[in-house]
């Protein structure tokens, strides 16, 4: 139950620090605007298939649960957020590039923070494969080192600043995409 607490949060920080730091995506010349809805939008499906992912692994029993039956909970919930950063890093390519001043260097550090934090997850992912669990300390153990690992690939994008771009921030506080996510 505190994972599931600790990485709402760092989720949480993640979609504050990207949303109003307003950057994103990779191709070119995309008004500010379009862009920052693009990328709240993104960002808001990946937030809610995250908390998705989460949900389910509560109410999937996987605390009380053998180590057999929750590791393979726990194998569901790691691969959802893989699955849910990998489309999110695909959405915020398409968005574009703003045309702002340094679009580009926003678009490129955006999508390589979810670049990363994609190729993070699959190592968690097959982390959370290779548990043990021919009993609850040894599974315990397992789990723990691969929430570790989520915990890593969620702080990288926490961690991106993009710089100074008053256009996005600007066109990020009138979009409704936008303000939802900080909501």
């Amino acid at each position: 139950m505190r994972k599931q607490r600790l990485l709402g949060a760092m989720m949480a920080t993640a979609l504050v620090a990207v949303a109003i730091a307003g950057c994103g995506g990779s191709s070119s010349g995309v008004s500010p605007a379009s862009y920052v809805k693009s990328l709240c939008i993104a960002l808001g499906a990946w937030k809610n298939e995250i908390q998705s992912a989460g949900l389910a692994l509560q109410s999937s029993g996987a605390a009380t649960a053998s180590p057999a039956v929750a590791k393979q909970d726990y194998q569901r919930f790691v691969s959802a957020l893989l699955s849910a950063t990998q489309h999110a890093t695909s959405t915020l390519r398409s968005a574009g590039t703003p045309a702002v001043t340094r679009g580009t260097q926003i678009a490129v550090g955006l999508t390589s923070a979810f670049d990363r934090a994609g190729t993070e997850l699959s190592r968690a992912n097959t982390q959370a494969g290779a548990i043990p669990t021919r009993n609850a300390s040894v599974f315990q153990i397992g789990a723990a080192a691969v929430t570790t690992q989520i915990k890593a690939a969620l702080q990288g994008i926490a961690t991106v600043t993009p710089g100074q771009s008053a256009q996005l921030r600007t066109a990020a506080g009138k979009s409704p995409a936008c303000q939802a996510l900080s909501g």
